[in-house]
This record gives C-alpha cells, structure tokens and sequence, in this order.
C-alpha cells in the first residue's frame, strides 16, 4: 500500500470550521454565513446533503481570513 494523500499537505493540516463557529467569529447569523457561500465569497467544502442546510458544510480558515482581507476599508473608502 502506497502512502498517498488526497490533498497537498499544507490543506491537509488546514483546520475546518463549521458554519456556525464562522457565523459567531465573524458574528453573523448562521443564514448570512450560507448567503456568503452560495454567492462564492466565502470559499467552502460540502460532505454530504441537507434538505435545507448542508450540515456537511466547512470553511478553511484561510478562506474565512481571504474573505476579512478582501473585505477590509480604508479610512478613506468608509467616508462617504
């Protein structure tokens, strides 16, 4: 038997977040959370299917961190 992994190993260490430890870090509500991931800005990994939730749902950290780095204003820009 070979020794092979699925994923590279840097995102194979990578901690997985459950939606709900995502809506209270960044609190938001639990439906903003799956809002941000239909639309494709918060980048996640689906195991499994749910009727209305996808309970199998979890988000990189690194994209929970992508996605406050994409979201960052400048004093500049929050002056309207």
């Amino acid at each position: 038997m070979s020794n092979t992994s699925l994923a590279p190993a840097s995102e194979a260490s990578e901690k997985l977040l459950a939606a709900a430890d995502v809506a209270e870090a960044l609190n938001l509500s639990l439906t903003a959370v799956y809002r941000l991931v239909r639309s494709g800005e918060l980048a996640s990994h689906r195991f499994g299917e749910g009727k209305i939730r996808p309970r199998g749902l979890r988000i990189p950290e690194s994209a929970v961190t992508a996605y406050l780095d994409g979201s960052l204003v400048t004093p500049t820009e929050a002056v309207a």
